[in-house]
């Protein structure tokens, strides 16, 4: 029977079509995971991947224009822009950019990579040569507009760095992107966030689908959001398309291992305050960031890490009508795939009726999750003992993103109060909360949530957060001196008891850092407490201001000696 996949995409972030990849796999590498195909008609599944679409992370930049002007108006014109004076570029209703930074061809290029770099796990510095921008021909490559504030989008960094060796070679992707959009009566465009991802890549020749925006107006229901049905006729077992880190139609950058001794970094100079958090994928990060004359500098260097990915199926029968209900308050984005006693190939999205368990027996559906929001924490858990508390897949990444949420409360006053970069987190747990630590009681709290066992089923795995913050952020949310500060890491299971962990604290060049490492899962909550010794003012004593005279004699000579604090010369005594 034929099958009709249905894509959903919400926004033009993701509605770029994927490469397929038929074959050059190597099902023991890690990051050449593939995904479980569905069972049938009747079967629920979900993924927990945040690569899942990292094919998509290409650069573009692309406007809308719709019949009366506005958000909720038909979509007429879906427009590729590369200066913005293209037809159809003129700005009304909505605008997306994603610009893949180049690489800086000199000291006064802004919006670029400035400098690409290695250590070895002594600290010594490696050689990084060829850099090659991959794909060189990428039709979605755009020359940007100072005027409106749109950097240049470009292809990949593509360096060798031969004494840093993986099994597919010794080339490395570097992807660092700037992305921002325009809506309503915006007269500019949202300040920029950034992402950032470096994968050990292997480059193979094949005919593979290039990246292309979808310009048919027909396949958007509305402005931003595309609805894409295609036929699915190969077979069940049919390699999937999401392999690729980058491609052309000719070439694909196909993922390996990375190196978890070796530590990779870059800096980047842009014309943009990065203020707020970043989150990401990595560990032992050290931070650089300065603003200077309204140009920043940013360099991040840092360990690759292993994050379980989760990959299920189950029957919709087998589901829990708590798991079934969950499903009716969020937005299906994924993977449908509908049988009809007909055999029709639809194009319809999956209705509200299909959400119920009756409706669920004439589809099958993947939740493809590659966000950190609290319904995608709870997603997770519902789908965590169904997955047996065991990874699929334990691939390596190195990544960086700007975060969603830049907190509340006092958390989100000291942000603004302080308008620079406030800190960085990171963590190895599949799922956490895309926001800073919540202060609550005295602590920055920070929710993550992780298989227990990684992909061979028996081994424990081990949990690393790592927190780092402006000190001058951290002293504002507790209201600190400029004295040092200590801190205290914490722990906390899901059932309330302490889950033990080794800790690491740290105050230098302007930044704190907070590291917890090995405490194990499901969903533990790591407590940091920041404190202060209190400084006690020293006592002065009182000053005589005005001055006094005193008599010194020495034999039958006498000296009068006029002072604030008088004192006799030697040799002399006070009469």
């Amino acid at each position: 029977m034929k099958r009709n996949r249905k894509f959903s995409v919400l926004l033009i972030a993701v509605a770029l079509i994927s490469p397929a990849l038929a074959y050059g796999a190597d099902s023991t590498v890690p990051e050449q995971w593939l995904t479980l195909p569905s069972p049938g008609a009747g079967y629920i599944g979900y993924e927990a991947n945040e690569t899942a679409f990292a094919n998509t992370e290409a650069s573009t930049w692309i406007n809308f224009t719709s019949d009366n002007g506005k958000v909720d108006g038909k979509v007429t014109k879906v427009a590729i822009c590369n200066t913005g004076a293209e037809d159809g570029c003129n700005y009304s209703v909505y605008s997306y950019y994603r610009a893949i930074l180049p690489i800086c061809s000199g000291s006064a290029d802004i919006n670029c990579i400035s400098e690409i770099f290695a250590l070895d796990a002594s600290g010594k510095k490696l050689s990084v040569s060829s850099a090659t921008v991959f794909p060189t021909n990428n039709p979605q490559a755009f020359a940007g507009n100072r005027a409106l504030n749109v950097p240049r989008g470009s292809g990949a960094a593509l360096v060798s760095i031969p004494e840093a060796p993986h099994a597919g070679g010794d080339n490395y992707l570097v992807k660092t992107t700037l992305s921002a959009g325009r809506t309503g009566d915006q007269t500019t465009f949202q300040t920029p966030r950034l992402g950032a991802s470096i994968s050990a890549v292997k480059i193979i020749d094949g005919d593979f689908f290039d990246l292309a925006t979808e310009t048919n107006t027909t396949k958007y229901d509305q402005v931003g959001r595309i609805q894409v049905g295609t036929t699915q006729t190969k077979p069940i077992d049919a390699k999937p398309s999401k392999l690729c880190v980058a491609v052309s139609t000719t070439q694909c950058a196909l993922p390996y291992s990375l190196p978890k001794e070796i530590s990779f970094g870059f800096s980047l100079r842009l014309n943009t305050n990065l203020s707020g958090w970043l989150h990401g994928r990595m560990k032992n990060a050290v931070i650089e960031y300065k603003t200077t004359d309204g140009i920043t500098n940013l360099s991040v260097t840092a360990n690759p890490i292993a994050v379980p990915v989760i990959d299920v199926w189950s029957k919709s029968d087998d589901l829990s009508d708590a798991h079934v209900a969950s499903y009716l308050s969020q937005f299906w984005g994924g993977e449908a795939t509908h049988y009809t006693a007909e055999g029709v190939i639809g194009g319809t999205p999956i209705t509200e009726a299909e959400k119920t368990r009756s409706g669920m027996k004439n589809i099958s559906f993947k939740h493809i999750n590659a966000s950190f929001s609290k319904s995608s924490m709870d997603n997770f858990l519902l789908w965590l003992p169904v997955a047996k508390d065991k990874a699929a897949a334990m691939p390596t990444q190195w990544r960086l993103g700007t975060m969603t949420d830049n907190g509340s409360g006092q958390v989100r006053e000291c942000l603004d109060k302080e308008k620079a970069l406030a800190g960085v987190v990171t963590t190895n747990s599949t799922m956490y909360l895309d926001g800073p630590p919540v202060f609550s009681d005295g602590t920055l709290d920070y929710k993550v949530a992780s298989t227990h066992y990684e992909a061979d089923g028996t081994t424990v795995f081990k949990g690393t957060y790592e927190l780092i913050m402006s000190s001058s952020v951290a002293r504002c949310i507790y209201k600190f001196t400029s004295a040092p500060i200590s801190a205290t890491v914490s722990i906390t299971s899901e059932n309330g008891e302490a889950n033990t962990a080794t800790t690491l604290i740290s105050e230098k060049n302007g930044w704190l850092k907070l590291g917890a490492y090995g405490f194990t899962f499901s969903s533990p909550t790591v407590k940091v407490k920041l404190t202060q010794e209190k400084t006690v003012p020293v006592a002065t004593a009182t000053v005589p201001t005005k001055k006094s005279s005193i008599t010194c004699v020495k034999g039958k000579i006498s000296k009068k000696v006029s002072a604030i604090n008088p004192k006799c010369p030697n040799g002399y005594k006070k009469r």
